[in-house]
């Protein structure tokens, strides 16, 4: 596996976020939000105004995803909840309660079907404990994928046929039949595996070539993979070790939104690289997709 065209992303906020992670951009209101995790924060950034804002929470927030109606679906350590920026009102919803403190919610998106797919992991990474769940409009939970250790990277093609899936521990990018109507996953297969030297497989997106655009996890990068060949295209430097998670954003949809992490490094790999917790950006020459909102009825 060659890698061209190396390029590097550049510092946008430095937030210096313990664990930033999911990042998802609001077409609608123009904006960017992400979270970090173990912060406790859900974050937002609007481009036009530059205007930075946050708000804290009392649990770890593992996702968080815009609804139709404006507010923010999030999947707090306790269970998942809809956020008001209006009122700052968390609003529970009885699903996916849990009561257990050594497992927490990592990486959620919603799918062409408007339903939330969210995976559960154990917090000190015990394998196969964690599942990958998809929540329907009307609250109701099923599991889509059993014995996850680190639920990551979750992306759908343009003719919603196919769902690509990491589990981060395992160095491998899955591919799964999606249909539409049920949400279900199925016919799970191998689509290409990753070189423990890249560093693990976290977060992802796809581009509108249905290319996947993946962080990698230790390996200071993202990297654009074609998952029919497992061909790696591009790699974009990021100036920290811990990239966790990308999206397309911006008005044109052109511009990838980086997130990164100082969790777990050292005081000598913060003094190394300090950028880390920061968030990135890199103009591509290709454009992603709009997001799905979520649907509650």
């Amino acid at each position: 596996m060659s890698e061209t065209k190396i390029q590097k992303a550049e510092l946008l906020l430095d937030t210096r976020s313990t664990l930033g992670e999911g990042p998802v951009w609001d077409w609608k209101k123009q904006v960017l939000y992400w979270v970090d995790i173990e912060g406790k924060k859900l974050q937002c950034y609007n481009p036009s105004t530059t205007k930075y804002t946050e708000w804290t929470f009392n649990e770890v927030i593992g996702a968080a995803v815009p609804s139709e109606e404006g507010l923010m679906l999030l999947a707090l350590e306790r269970g998942l909840a809809t956020f008001d920026f209006d009122t700052e009102h968390l609003n529970r919803i009885s699903v996916l309660e849990n009561e257990d403190s050594k497992m927490r919610f990592n990486d959620g998106k919603v799918g062409p079907n408007q339903q939330f797919y969210i995976g559960s992991m154990h917090k000190e990474f015990l394998p196969e404990s964690g599942n990958l769940f998809r929540v329907d409009s009307e609250s109701n939970a099923t599991i889509e994928v059993s014995g996850t250790t680190i639920s990551n990277g979750m992306a759908w093609t343009q003719d919603q046929k196919t769902f690509y899936f990491s589990d981060t521990d395992i160095y491998k990018i899955f591919r799964f039949d999606f249909d539409i109507e049920s949400g279900a996953l199925s016919n799970r297969k191998t689509a290409f595996e990753i070189p423990k030297s890249y560093g693990g497989a976290d977060g992802m997106c796809i581009d509108s070539e249905d290319m996947l655009w993946i962080a990698h996890w230790g390996g200071g990068c993202i990297r654009r993979w074609d998952p029919e060949s497992g061909v790696v295209m591009q790699k974009i430097e990021v100036d920290a070790p811990h990239v966790t998670s990308c999206c397309f954003g911006g008005s044109a949809l052109d511009t990838l939104h980086i997130t990164t992490a100082r969790s777990g490094m050292t005081k000598e790999q913060l003094k190394k690289y300090p950028k880390s917790g920061g968030l990135f950006t890199y103009k591509t020459n290709v454009k992603g997709m709009h997001i799905n909102y979520f649907k509650q009825t």
